[in-house]
C-alpha cells in the first residue's frame, strides 16, 4: 500500500450534489449515490457513463491520478472536507494495475491509502468529469 499526499488540490467549490475542483478543473459527484452505490471495476464504467448530475452527462470513473488530488493523508479525515456524501471504505478508479489485469487501483477514505483491488469486487464508486 502507498500513501500519498495531495497538496496540490485546495480550491474547492462545493455545490448542490456535486464538489469542484477549480485547481485541477475537475467536478466531482457528491450526491446520496457517491456514499451508498457499490460497483464492480465493469459496471462502475457503464453506472458513470449514465448518470446524469447538475445537467452533466459525460461523467466517468476517475483515473487513480485524479483520485489522489482529494486526498491528503496529513488531515485525519483524508478526503476534502467539501465532500459531504462519503463512505470511510475503498473507492475504486479505472487504473487498472499493470502487474495483474484482474486488479484495479482504489483509494481507501479512511486512511488515504492507495490500494489494488480485484476487479470484481464491490466497491465504492465516485464519478468525475472535466471541466471544459
Amino acid at each position: 500500500m502507498l500513501f500519498i499526499s495531495s497538496l496540490n488540490a485546495l480550491s474547492y467549490e462545493k455545490s448542490q450534489n456535486i464538489v469542484i475542483d477549480t485547481q485541477h478543473k475537475l467536478m466531482w459527484q457528491d450526491n446520496k449515490a457517491a456514499k451508498e452505490y457499490l460497483e464492480t471495476f465493469q459496471s462502475a464504467k457503464v453506472y458513470c457513463e449514465q448518470i446524469i448530475l447538475n445537467g452533466y452527462i459525460d461523467w466517468r470513473v476517475p483515473t487513480i491520478g485524479e483520485m489522489i488530488k482529494i486526498i491528503d493523508v496529513k488531515n485525519t479525515d483524508p478526503i476534502a472536507k467539501e465532500f459531504q456524501n462519503v463512505q470511510r471504505k475503498t473507492y475504486i478508479t479505472n487504473s487498472t494495475f499493470v502487474e495483474d489485469s484482474l486488479l484495479t487501483w482504489g483509494v481507501d477514505f479512511s486512511t488515504g491509502k492507495i490500494l489494488t483491488v480485484n476487479k470484481e469486487d464491490m466497491n465504492h464508486i465516485r464519478c468525475v468529469r472535466e471541466i471544459k
